[in-house]
């Protein structure tokens, strides 16, 4: 409660500098879920061999409060992901526009951010399932005609043996471009991240190892009176030491026989179609592979949804779906779960 308090004052203390323009906003969102999964991911993830039917009904964490504000060329965010277990910085920045050129400071999207409309999950989107996305991020951002950009953040750092020493020399670098028209739009994002195993300050095994990761994507979507359609590739190294949120492992793999590193590759994509007075449908698929491994490590999901409006700013949007962890690494099956249900919003 402390927490949102001290918000709530922050924003009222923004709101009384001269900006021309201040707005509020909020979200309130509510996930109603049944979950049934089968034998085999229950025995993969607990060791019980039955099925299970679960309720999940909770606030969704990524319910926000915030305000937007502007002045002549500024223009501002801050915004406040809340639950009731927790209260969490979503963005905050700053962006300042001088003719073509903008730049930003603070903490907002990357360049791989949210495309898809998958709800279930706290709007999960196909995040982790075939969207690469890092999450929101600090960063110095400039962009040009709002098209092409590029920005620094905060060097991601994963040790993946845990004998400290990891350090990095140079901020995370993402840059892309983006075109939109009424017709199409289209993005590209490629980014990097580069960490160093120090060997005078790490523990023995001491290790000299440079760990560059990498990850690529590719976005289109195309409008046709009232269908829409999306697709979605992505490809990337390490994207795990990149910062990558992934169903599959996707991290540099350490062979301790050797004190040798093996890179791991990871593809992924997704397709949505519908329209706003049908329906949605979607399918993710990601896979990551490395020399050490049997077989590929592979996962997939489908959905179908309605988004039905109530009264204004209140919808719900029912969806149906399924979770299939298809086979791991070790050529063993992982299981399936099945869901159906609905999320409940409104907006302020």
């Amino acid at each position: 409660m402390k927490k949102i308090l001290i918000i709530v004052m922050l924003l009222v203390s923004i709101t009384g500098l001269s900006w021309a323009e201040v707005t509020f906003y909020g979200s309130a969102r509510l996930g109603f879920w049944y979950d049934y999964t089968n034998k085999i991911l229950n025995m993969y993830e607990s060791g019980v061999n039955a099925t299970r039917l679960m309720l999940d009904y909770h606030m969704q964490g990524n319910s926000r409060f915030g305000v937007k504000f502007s002045h002549e060329n500024l223009l501002g965010t801050v915004e406040y992901g809340i639950s009731p277990s927790r209260v969490c910085l979503r963005h905050l920045y700053g962006e300042y526009t001088q003719g073509d050129w903008s730049f930003l400071i603070g903490q907002t999207n990357t360049g791989f951010t949210i495309y898809s409309k998958q709800v279930y999950g706290d709007d999960n989107c196909l995040i982790r399932w075939g969207l690469f996305y890092d999450g929101r991020n600090p960063m110095f951002k400039v962009s040009y005609k709002k098209r092409f950009y590029v920005m620094f953040m905060p060097p991601y750092e994963k040790d993946i043996i845990g004998i400290d020493g990891l350090e990095s020399l140079i901020p995370k670098v993402n840059a892309g471009y983006v075109y939109s028209s009424k017709k199409y739009f289209y993005a590209m994002s490629i980014g990097a991240n580069v960490n160093h195993y120090n060997k005078d300050f790490g523990q023995p095994p001491h290790h000299d190892k440079q760990i560059l990761s990498y990850a690529v994507s590719l976005t289109g979507k195309y409008f046709l009176d009232s269908i829409d359609m999306l697709a979605q590739f992505s490809y990337g190294s390490n994207v795990g030491n990149y910062g990558m949120l992934t169903i599959t492992p996707s991290e540099i793999v350490y062979k301790s026989s050797d004190k040798t590193f093996e890179n791991t590759e990871t593809i992924a994509g997704l397709f949505m179609i519908g329209s706003p007075n049908i329906a949605y449908s979607g399918i993710g698929y990601i896979r990551s592979c490395n020399p050490t491994w049997t077989e590929y490590d592979e996962a997939m999901t489908v959905f179908l949804q309605k988004q039905i409006n109530l009264i204004n700013h209140v919808f719900i949007v029912p969806e149906v779906g399924m979770l299939d962890g298809m086979k791991d690494k070790d050529n063993a099956k992982q299981g399936r779960k099945f869901y159906w249900g609905m999320k409940i919003q409104a907006n302020m």
